[in-house]
């Protein structure tokens, strides 16, 4: 069970995201620097309050996940772009996660009303003790329904104090073959997020390049005493949340590279591309399930 206190620290995370998120469509345009963007979204989470739960990431066309700008990026957002904003924060280790997606005059700009409209009805059929594989039906059956397709392998999540991913996944297809989605519990937290493409693409991503994006694998840390002092310095700030290499860096470039020589303590996130490079259309809320209600943070 979740205390008042923390119940309201959720709900304090969900407001700060619901007011960036309002605002980030102004952020893209065509010729804006991405780590403008970046920079923009994650300054925005501090000055409300909270704490980026992970980088603010900006997905271009056919990139579904994990890119953030590292120092010095100097890639910018092309015209006739679908550019996906994926931004958390958090208070105190409890998150709330977030996406939109941006038209730049693309083409396919009718994605994003679809994306909409699953993760609509998809928060409609959320019940505490319902299936989470209902989830899923409603998405496909949503962006189908449309002349579009779902992306099977991207997955919303359950997420817990200081944890993006929290164990538990919330399927965008049918998924009645599949068994142990499990049902939805009382006083958990969920982020639903359908990823919308055309009808002609694979409907599946893979793993690209590296994003950018760390993860503290190993808690014990290394021994070598400079890079068990920024190992430290990065626990102490993000725990077993993700961040950004430009944050890192910041703090200490060059034990940031020492400590990626070893594989075991840091993991990054590699980009996850549209397998036949078809443009991805995204949209995600979160929600906190009370003993008696499903709530949308965001």
């Amino acid at each position: 069970m979740l205390a008042d206190e923390e119940v309201e620290k959720l709900l304090r995370a969900g407001k700060i995201v619901r007011a960036v998120r309002e605002g980030a469509p102004a952020f893209v345009f065509e010729g804006a620097k991405v780590s403008d963007i970046c920079e923009r979204v994650e300054g925005e989470i501090r000055r409300l309050g909270g704490e980026p739960a992970f980088p603010c990431n900006v997905g271009i066309n056919s990139v579904g996940a994990h890119y953030t700008s590292p120092s010095n990026d100097t890639t910018l957002v092309p015209a006739g772009a679908l550019v996906k904003i994926d931004l958390g924060a958090h208070v105190d280790g409890y998150v709330a996660d977030s996406a939109i997606t941006v038209s730049v005059d693309s083409e396919y700009e009718d994605m994003i009303r679809v994306a909409d409209e699953a993760l609509e009805k998809a928060l409609q059929v959320v019940t505490i003790g319902g299936k989470i594989s209902e989830v899923g039906s409603v998405v496909e059956k949503t962006i189908r329904s449309r002349g579009f397709r779902p992306i099977s392998n991207l997955t919303g999540h359950q997420i817990s104090l200081y944890t993006i991913h929290a164990g538990v996944s919330i399927p965008n297809v049918s998924a009645i073959a599949v068994g142990g989605w499990g049902r939805f519990k009382q006083w958990s937290v969920y982020a639903i997020e359908p990823f919308v493409t055309p009808l002609i693409a694979a409907g599946e991503v893979k793993n690209g390049p590296p994003g950018n994006i760390l993860h503290i694998v190993r808690l014990k840390g290394p021994k070598e005493a400079e890079s068990r002092k920024l190992f430290d310095e990065l626990y102490r700030r993000y725990r077993t949340l993700p961040f950004a290499k430009r944050w890192a860096a910041k703090i200490d470039g060059f034990g940031l590279a020492k400590l990626l020589e070893e594989k075991r303590t840091l993991y990054e996130y590699p980009v996850l591309v549209e397998v036949t490079g078809k443009t991805i259309a995204q949209a995600e809320h979160t929600i906190v399930t009370t003993d008696k209600e499903v709530i949308v943070t965001t």
